[in-house]
């Protein structure tokens, strides 16, 4: 099954389309992919794509022109770029400094991790000094990302789905549109209840966003651009860390330290500049992250589907696929094939196999 997926305003997994194809093939990806233009992006530019390494994949963003600026970007994920690099280097150590350098947000911290590679090993530095730098760490990604770094939102919903494999395919697009349903149903009562309480943003942005807000008490801010509305900030020394400076622009709705560009909510340092030149830092928080937005995005519900017999007759003639083999061959384990029922919202599967296919087995 192949799935594309984003996260919401609240960082919640939001499933966007699911295929049921024979294999992970370019062919697949490529028509995937083109399904995905056509039924979901539909013109809209500044999308991410963010995929593993497969080389699949690769090719069939390669000749799409919707992952190119300006339309949007392929970004890889970290986790499997993780996981590639300690395959050729078995050490915990580097792995866990790959992971560090492909998730930090600060240029200067990732150089520093980078510089630790090649004084662990040479060789690990240099694979990953051939991968562009954009496809996989957050600090040269340009905050396209929004902070997502791995692909486990589609895992994750693999997951969920992975009890349903054996079972009919039918099922199993009923068992997705079930869970899908359940998604948007529970998410739109939630957003009912953040807009009764007068919340401004999800729980996320507002978490986030306070989070940073308890540090600006320790830094100084020196105004320099009234027009960009520029600032340096300096950070409090504290246990040996801090006395950093950091730039930041409101005007372009950034900082160095990266935070700002990653997540769209003002960090520390964005929110003492702000208070410095009088702006409300809360006007600077995404728009994404607007309770409003969040209820639109489970505004649509999904509506369940009728029985085969109301279902419109195909005014094409249906044939057999007569290459799929439907014979075992000498020595292979049988696979039995077992009946399903719909029952308290699940499906359940029958203790017994198909008697026809019982019936063939003791005639052989």
């Amino acid at each position: 099954m192949l799935i594309a997926a984003t996260m919401d305003g609240n960082q919640q997994v939001l499933p966007l389309a699911f295929a049921i194809v024979d294999d992970e093939s370019y062919a697949f990806w490529k028509w995937f992919l083109e399904q995905l233009s056509r039924h979901v992006i539909r013109g809209r530019r500044g999308v991410c794509l963010i995929s593993d390494r497969h080389a699949g994949i690769i090719k069939a963003v390669n000749e799409s022109s919707e992952f190119v600026p300006p339309n949007g970007v392929h970004r890889y994920c970290l986790r499997h770029v993780c996981s590639n690099f300690n395959s050729r280097h078995k050490n915990i150590v580097l792995n866990d400094l790959c992971w560090r350098a492909g998730s930090e947000y600060q240029v200067r911290k990732f150089n520093r991790i980078m510089e630790e590679i090649k004084g662990q090993k040479l060789e690990a530095f240099a694979f990953l000094d051939r991968i562009n730098k954009e496809k996989w760490t957050a600090s040269h990604d340009g905050g396209w990302r929004c902070g997502i770094l791995m692909t486990n939102m589609s895992e994750c919903i693999n997951g969920v789905l992975k009890e349903a494999r054996r079972l009919p395919v039918t099922a199993i697009v009923e068992i997705t549109l079930q869970r899908t349903a359940h998604y948007f149903r529970e998410r739109a009562l939630r957003s009912g209840v953040m807009l009764s309480n007068g919340q401004l943003w999800t729980d996320f942005a507002k978490k986030m966003f306070t989070h940073w807000g308890e540090k600006p008490i320790s830094h100084t801010v020196t105004k320099y651009d009234h027009l960009q509305q520029s600032a340096s900030v300096i950070t409090k020394r504290q246990q040996g860390l801090g006395f950093n400076t950091h730039v930041v622009k409101l005007a372009n709705r950034e900082c160095s330290c990266g935070k700002w560009n990653q997540f769209g909510i003002p960090c520390s340092h964005a929110q003492k500049v702000c208070d410095a030149y009088n702006i409300n830092d809360a006007s600077m928080v995404k728009d994404y992250y607007d309770v409003t937005a969040y209820k639109n995005t489970y505004s649509k519900a999904l509506q369940p589907v009728q029985s085969e017999e109301y279902w419109d007759v195909p005014n094409f003639e249906l044939v057999h696929d007569t290459t799929i083999r439907t014979s075992t061959r000498p020595g292979q384990k049988k696979h039995h094939v077992f009946r399903t029922r719909w029952i308290g919202g699940k499906h359940e599967q029958d203790n017994k196999p198909n008697e026809e296919e019982n019936l063939q087995d003791n005639q052989m």
